[in-house]
């Protein structure tokens, strides 16, 4: 039997790359960034499927992690979210270990609530608080009008 350049059989199938399956970590972190994106852009599920062609039902398969997102729907939501496609990899989101995939939907329904504040004085307030909490080295940062 004749033989091939590396030496076995012309009709032997090569070898198949296994996919390793889904993380559904990294989807359940990538379906909030999705979704924190979406609520600081006040856009609601139905205006993203009505947008890109799908229901509202799929957006909220794709933000729970339940479906994976494909390459061209996340560009779509991308545009109609006016972000860049890479908002949706931000480093502290895209590769969060489990333990870290709740404190994300946390956030999330703290972004909510804080968008439900009408007083803008409160809201200043709150921007300052969160600085001064999430600020490792303790250095006092700027106010919103750019105070320090």
């Amino acid at each position: 039997m004749p033989k091939d350049a590396t030496g076995g059989s012309p009709s032997a199938k090569p070898e198949r790359i296994r996919r390793t399956g889904r993380n559904p970590e990294f989807e359940a972190a990538l379906g909030a960034r999705i979704r924190a994106l979406r609520v600081a852009a006040r856009v609601s599920q139905g205006t993203i499927g009505e947008a890109i062609g799908i229901s509202f039902q799929q957006v909220q398969k794709y933000e729970s992690g339940k479906d994976r997102v494909t390459a061209s729907t996340l560009q779509a939501i991308a545009v109609v979210l006016g972000v860049h496609p890479g908002a949706f990899f931000d480093d502290e989101v895209s590769v969060l270990p489990s333990s870290r995939v709740a404190d994300v939907r946390e956030v999330v329904k703290m972004g909510q609530r804080i968008q439900r504040v009408r007083n803008p004085t409160v809201m200043k307030h709150l921007l300052s608080l969160a600085d001064l909490l999430a600020d490792p080295d303790g250095e006092q940062p700027a106010t919103p009008d750019g105070t320090p």
